[in-house]
């Protein structure tokens, strides 16, 4: 399975690039997670935020497989638990090879874009900052699939 994390802005700081290679290169042959950095819609005042989500969106979807399994990061969606997580990655594992999860810009997604996804998953009640949840994204996936294995990197 190759999990993709497609994620708006492009200009990650450095503590940020090393902490997610540290887990994506943990990561076994048979999971691969990797990371395509999208460009934000580049805002300016008085701008309709709803064409700049579309934007940005259309960006998402232009690299995703398209037999992608297809999951949006947004506060709207279901919170999982870290086993829960690695149930769903089980199911992911064998309902598709490829999935694709979304990172959005400053402003989220719009409900259209959310309704056409597979699922809508949120990390956390609290706001995070977007470059700070691809570091937590990467270490989640890492310790799901230790939980899948068997690993001793997870432990309640």
């Amino acid at each position: 399975m190759q999990i993709k994390i497609i994620a708006i802005g492009e200009k990650s700081p450095n503590w940020v690039d090393q902490g997610v290679i540290q887990f994506i290169n943990r990561m076994p042959k048979e999971c691969k997670v990797n990371i395509k950095p999208v460009a934000a819609t580049k805002r300016v005042k008085n701008q309709n935020i709803e064409n700049a989500q579309q934007q940005e969106q259309e960006r998402l979807i232009k690299f995703t497989p398209e037999d992608s399994l297809r999951i949006a990061l947004d506060k709207r969606g279901n919170l999982w638990t870290t086993d829960q997580l690695s149930i769903k990655i089980k199911d992911w594992m064998q309902k598709s090879p490829n999935v694709s999860i979304y990172i959005g810009g400053p402003d989220g997604f719009t409900e259209d874009f959310l309704n056409k996804m597979d699922l809508v998953w949120s990390l956390s009640s609290l706001t995070l900052p977007h470059m700070l949840v691809r570091i937590l994204l990467v270490e989640q996936l890492y310790r799901a699939w230790t939980i899948i294995k068997g690993h001793p990197y997870h432990r309640d």
